[in-house]
């Protein structure tokens, strides 16, 4: 008899926890002070960006104009794709060509979140321990957070403090901008191969840009702006149940769902981006639809996010 194991994986971090050691928050702190590119006055990142899709590169551009939390602009641009989005005085307006945010799009905004994505930690999530190990090939110092579903570990460069992402990330070619240290290439690996990549051709800190730079373009839509929200705990989980059409046949892979995570911690918009068959698909649609989570929170301001949800079906 085959046994059948059903992972669900969030691509957020599960938190939940108790202490703090001062070494395990210097950590943090040094990575947040020495990689958050954003606490920087002003300045320009354009980078040539890659997505896999169907086992194929597609190119495209990003750029980032910032003239601080209240005055900016991004832009992805990729064949059949424009995202912008630009930030105000307490909102952002977003204008996409698409009403999701497809999978590898996702993870290359992941990609670009270096120095900002979950370094936010909950007033409840603690530090176990803090340990010397090599990631990606550095030296490393790493604070292990616990919860009671999983671990995570914060590591900075044991020479520089700059962050040091572990897998799926790879960042290489690290270089001073202003105060900060930031990478020039960084990549997304999916089983073993890169699935979204940039390679930043410029970043350099400037002279604040004009209001002309930040005009909101026709047909956005805004909403509240949350440069650095804190990520909400999953509260509620249904596994998906394997149907016996799939098991049988050996159908294997993992299912991608968008999803908006309303300010109340409820899923809507639920849609498959990334499916495996029309059994699997459903029944990961069925359970995540049932998912509830604490309010993701900016400071103490309930907000709604975008995510988009894996669900692995494995044979074992």
């Amino acid at each position: 008899m085959n046994r059948t194991a059903i992972v669900a994986l969030l691509l957020t971090p599960l938190l939940l926890a108790s202490d703090r050691t001062p070494e395990g928050q210097e950590i943090i702190d040094q990575a947040r002070s020495k990689s958050d590119i954003r606490e920087l006055s002003s300045f320009t990142m354009k980078a040539d960006v890659q997505i896999e899709n169907r086992g194929k590169f597609v190119a495209g551009r990003y750029t980032l104009l910032w003239n601080g939390p209240n005055q900016w602009r991004e832009e992805i641009s990729f064949p059949g794709f424009n995202e912008i989005r630009v930030g105000g005085q307490g909102i952002v307006a977003l204008k996409r060509d698409l009403d999701f945010v497809p999978l590898r799009i996702f993870q290359l905004q992941r990609v670009l979140a270096y120095g900002r994505e979950g370094l936010n930690l909950r007033t409840d999530e603690g530090i176990k321990h803090v340990r010397s190990r090599k990631v990606n090939g550095t030296e490393a110092r790493c604070a292990q957070l616990v919860s009671k579903e999983s671990t995570r570990e914060i590591c900075v460069d044991a020479s520089n403090g700059a962050l040091i992402r572990d897998h799926p990330f790879v960042d290489k070619e690290f270089g001073p901008v202003g105060t900060k240290i930031f990478p020039r290439s960084l990549s997304y690996v999916e089983e073993g191969r890169t699935v979204a990549e940039a390679g930043i051709r410029q970043l350099t800190t400037t002279e604040p840009f004009p209001p002309s730079a930040f005009e909101v373009p026709p047909g956005a839509v805004s909403e509240p702006n949350c440069l650095h929200p804190t990520a909400g705990r999953l509260i509620r989980r249904v596994n998906p149940q394997y149907p016996d059409s799939e098991r049988f046949a050996r159908v294997q892979g993992t299912v991608a769902i968008y999803a908006v995570i309303g300010e109340d911690g409820t899923l809507r918009d639920t849609r498959i981006v990334s499916g495996v068959s029309p059994g699997l698909n459903k029944a990961s649609l069925d359970a995540v639809q049932q998912w509830r989570y604490e309010p993701f929170m900016c400071q103490d301001t309930p907000v709604q996010v975008e995510s988009v949800i894996q669900v692995n079906f494995s044979l074992r």
